[in-house]
């Protein structure tokens, strides 16, 4: 019974929280049209661009089932063109602008914008449930509850409030402590194992937030490297703490690492007292702590490969241009990365032995 208010509870704030920003989120875009297509014909055009005749069926959204014959570039500046043929499935762009004389109605003009890959997509998300489940049992059917839970708070209250103005540092705080008292209550169920595992993350996640935080003004970090923030600032009227959001991003990329040794410490502390109940807290700290330097190398590689491998192309493109390594690391994007990846490893060690310290206090207290 206590679950199931738990469950309606957190159900019910993540959609207050989505209801109450769908008013400002929806007015301050117009939502795009798109719908999905197969290509039925494709025949290549003699001019001095790239470009192919393209007839296909649409089969979703409110034009399904309407034939249309397109232009499409093959190439474009960048790269990374779409050569199409038939049978592949793209998404269209629909814009419905009363002024255009050029589509075939009037009113409307398609664009082919991508191809459609969300089905297979879908098909390997299935693939992991399954594996979860089959592979888990019941740990796994947990596991995934909590997977769903972490997705719906960081996207139906995470964003939406960060979308509002609220602080997303402060959000990001307040969403990873519900993420890790929940996901530790649902996965180790009411014990000392996963109460301790969710101090030991809080701790750890809030320690690496306010190591982003400080080095991240003492170098003057403003969270506007990135393209992507940059059209936030300039193209959408937002009002939104482009700093703070930085340092929230670092906190949640730091939190699955922070919760993964966490859960490590409290689990090999459960299991000695489980062995030997007469162990004391002396014991079980070192046990603790022994448990966390092995796992400690292995879970700092993580992060810091997880951050190398998103920023490999723009390292490689800084080595190519053979530009110095004091440039490379005064760089705004760069500095982020190296502070991101410092600061959730430093959050990671940390976490190891104040999970160990609130675990034995735990048990040798009863």
């Amino acid at each position: 019974m206590k679950k199931i208010i738990l469950f309606v509870l957190i159900l019910g704030f993540c959609v207050s929280a989505s209801i109450c920003s769908a008013d400002e989120s929806t007015d301050l875009v117009p939502k795009p049209k798109f719908a999905k297509a197969r290509v039925l014909r494709v025949d290549t055009l003699q001019s001095a661009d790239a470009s192919q005749r393209v007839t296909l069926r649409i089969f979703s959204g409110e034009y399904k089932d309407k034939l249309i014959s397109i232009d499409h570039l093959t190439s474009s500046m960048m790269g990374g063109g779409m050569v199409l043929k038939a049978g592949d499935k793209v998404i269209l762009y629909v814009d419905e602008d009363p002024s255009l004389a050029e589509s075939s109605d009037g009113s409307t003009v398609f664009h082919i914008a991508d191809y459609v890959r969300d089905t297979t997509i879908f098909w390997l998300a299935f693939f992991y449930a399954l594996l979860l489940v089959v592979v888990g049992g019941m740990k796994g059917i947990k596991s995934l509850i909590s997977l769903l839970i972490t997705i719906g708070l960081i996207f139906l209250v995470l964003f939406p409030l960060t979308l509002k103005g609220f602080d997303p540092l402060l959000v990001a705080v307040l969403v990873s402590a519900a993420i890790s008292f929940i996901v530790f209550r649902i996965i180790g169920g009411k014990s000392i194992k996963s109460l301790s595992a969710a101090i030991g993350t809080v701790f750890g996640v809030a320690i690496a937030g306010i190591i982003a935080f400080v080095i991240g003004n003492m170098v003057h970090l403003t969270g506007l490297s990135s393209e992507e923030s940059r059209i936030l600032l300039y193209s959408m009227d937002l009002k939104i703490n482009f700093q703070g959001l930085l340092f929230a991003s670092i906190l949640i990329g730091a939190l699955g690492a922070v919760m993964d040794i966490g859960m490590s410490i409290a689990s090999a502390i459960d299991e000695i007292r489980k062995v030997h109940p007469e162990a004391n807290f002396k014991n079980l700290f070192n046990a603790g702590m022994n448990v966390g330097r092995d796992v400690m190398g292995t879970m700092s590689n993580t992060l810091i490969l997880a951050y190398t491998g998103s920023a490999l192309p723009l390292l490689l493109l800084l080595i190519a241009n053979n530009m110095a390594l004091s440039k490379i690391i005064n760089m705004e994007m760069i500095a982020v990365e190296i502070i991101r990846a410092l600061a959730g490893s430093i959050g990671l060690v940390l976490c190891i032995p104040i999970t160990a310290l609130v675990s034995a206090l735990m048990y040798s207290k009863n």
